[in-house]
């Protein structure tokens, strides 16, 4: 990939998790558990898009993204030091968690054998591996009361969040094939 093609990545993967972060905030503000867990996330569906198709590049993104969110909203900022790694978590665990479905061969570096049953259990593991991460983290820092609690929550919502946007992107997908004519 040349460096206008990693530019657009990182941008696109930033901006759409950016607004999937807001649109989330909106929609569900109401399922929040805890710090940083809500029972519906749909950013958590544009980690795993960006991640299975740009990799790194998708991570910086997201990281990116995150940064924005940091600068717009400054209910988000608190303890800076939990801040920059909660915001390194969000790209660092998919990496992570790609990484361990390439070693377990639940997933292919070019995605051909993908199934959609293959595609649930990765997103599985995708949120496994950021929800433990994230709690982890926030309990370190002091943050989680019940760090079993806000597991739970953060995996209920990546997951939930994760199948919204995968749908919604099938559903889509299917009008425009309908629209094309095909």
């Amino acid at each position: 990939m040349d460096w206008r093609r990693n530019a657009l990545v990182v941008a696109g993967t930033s901006l759409v998790y950016y607004v999937l972060f807001v649109v989330n905030q909106h929609l569900f503000s109401v399922l929040t558990s805890s710090v940083g867990a809500n029972w519906v996330f749909l950013p958590s569906g544009v980690r795993l898009f960006a991640i299975l198709l740009f990799v790194q590049w998708g991570a910086l993104g997201i990281v990116l993204g995150g940064v924005g969110l940091a600068l717009t909203q400054a209910q988000m900022v608190g303890d800076p030091i939990t801040l920059v790694g909660a915001l390194c978590l969000s790209g660092l665990a998919p990496l992570l968690a790609r990484q361990i479905c390439l070693g377990s061969n639940e997933l292919q570096a070019d995605l051909k054998s993908l199934t959609s049953q293959g595609l649930l259990r990765v997103a599985f593991i995708f949120a496994a591996v950021s929800a433990a991460l994230h709690q982890v983290w926030f309990a370190w820092r002091g943050l989680s009361d019940d760090i079993l609690v806000g597991l739970v929550a953060m995996f209920t919502g990546d997951v939930l969040g994760t199948l919204i946007v995968l749908y919604a992107t099938k559903m889509a997908m299917s009008l425009g094939e309908r629209l094309r004519g095909g």
